[in-house]
């Protein structure tokens, strides 16, 4: 009867242990695996912030989850190339690119990535990563469409409390080299 019961406490001991490893390797799976900070997507950063004159970046990337309430709505792409900041940038057809279903998962993807901390050897040498610093950006999400890679960025620019702004750059892959190709701006103040 002593040893049954024995067993019996080593077998729901073994059982909460069980539970316990299995939540603990679910919760890293999910803050660790939203994003892959590729070689590729550092590629990105450092063709931006190597040719913008802006050498100092936050250390930690932004979330931007907060900005997906209608980001994935296709058309207001397309209204944005009419942006000032899109004047003298060829028209991008977000439509001929895309269907909505595809556009609607990008965005899901790339608004779902979490935060990074970015890693210092693999950013061009004149980028320095500060605690809190003038530009803070999302890490780069990198796609395919139609045989063609892009990558989306949000950007956000501090210049003092009640003056920022904050957008997404689109980037194409054109002969090995990453293109500012769209800005779609989010807020300003």
């Amino acid at each position: 009867m002593q040893k049954e019961k024995n067993v019996h406490k080593m077998i729901t001991k073994a059982k909460y242990l069980f539970i316990i490893v299995l939540v603990f390797f679910m919760t890293m799976s999910c803050n660790t695996m939203k994003i892959n900070p590729s070689n590729e997507a550092y590629e990105v950063i450092n063709s931006y912030y190597g040719s913008n004159g802006q050498k100092s970046l936050a250390k930690r990337t932004i979330d931007i989850s907060s900005y997906s309430k209608g980001l994935d709505d296709i058309s207001a792409w397309q209204d944005a190339n009419n942006d000032l900041g899109n004047m003298d940038r060829p028209r991008i057809d977000f439509p001929s690119m895309f269907n909505s279903d595809e556009f609607s998962g990008v965005i899901k993807k790339f608004v779902g990535q979490g935060t990074v901390k970015l890693d210092k050897k693999k950013l061009n040498g004149n980028i320095e990563l500060k605690q809190k610093a003038k530009n803070s950006i999302s890490f780069p999400y990198i796609f395919t469409n139609n045989g063609t890679k892009y990558a989306l960025m949000y950007v956000e620019v501090t210049e003092g409390p009640e003056n920022a702004t904050g957008g997404i750059t689109m980037f194409r892959l054109e002969k090995g080299v990453w293109k500012d190709i769209f800005y779609f701006h989010l807020w300003i103040s």
